[in-house]
């Protein structure tokens, strides 16, 4: 997997897996 994320990436990914955390876990 590539690590090249840029911080605007970054962001979105935290919020949507956020959304996700909130069932899963």
């Amino acid at each position: 997997m590539a690590e090249q994320l840029t911080d605007e990436q970054i962001s979105e990914f935290k919020e949507a897996f956020s959304l996700f955390d909130k069932d899963g876990d």
